[in-house]
């Protein structure tokens, strides 16, 4: 993989292998880290101009709860702008984060997501997916 950015909370590589974003988030998020991490996801994804995001939380210690929400409304729909189609989001081992973030999938509008407890069955699931032509933007799976 290519690290493409690194900063305090989070790093960004490009796998080359399967052609996707990894966003590997660590150590206490708050939200100015959060929303500069996703800034810089946004720029990297619009260069990449992958489809797949692979967005690993587990080395998170301290979730900024509310930056769930935000992506949801706000960062999520710029992503898929900048052509990302599929999203395999890894849980945080904070349970109020898995919480939060479960709670929001019903509001989101994001062409095809999954969430996972672990990175292999991130993998998997984003090796299985396949851009179909003409997809509609608003279908998705939890």
């Amino acid at each position: 993989m290519q690290l493409l950015a690194h900063t305090p909370c989070l790093r960004v590589l490009y796998d080359d292998q399967h052609q996707w974003l990894y966003a590997q988030w660590y150590g206490r998020l708050n939200e100015a880290v959060a929303k500069e991490g996703c800034a810089l996801l946004l720029e990297h994804q619009r260069a990449q101009r992958t489809t797949k995001l692979l967005n690993d939380n587990i080395l998170i210690t301290h979730p900024w709860a509310e930056g769930i929400s935000w992506g949801a409304r706000e960062w999520l729909p710029a992503m898929a702008t900048a052509g990302l189609r599929y999203l395999a989001w890894v849980y945080s081992p904070h349970l109020l984060s898995r919480m939060v973030f479960d709670q929001s999938q019903l509001d989101v509008v994001f062409p095809m997501a999954a969430a996972f407890d672990d990175v292999a069955q991130a993998v998997e699931w984003l090796q299985n997916q396949q851009p179909e032509v003409g997809a509609a933007l608003s279908s998705r799976q939890w």
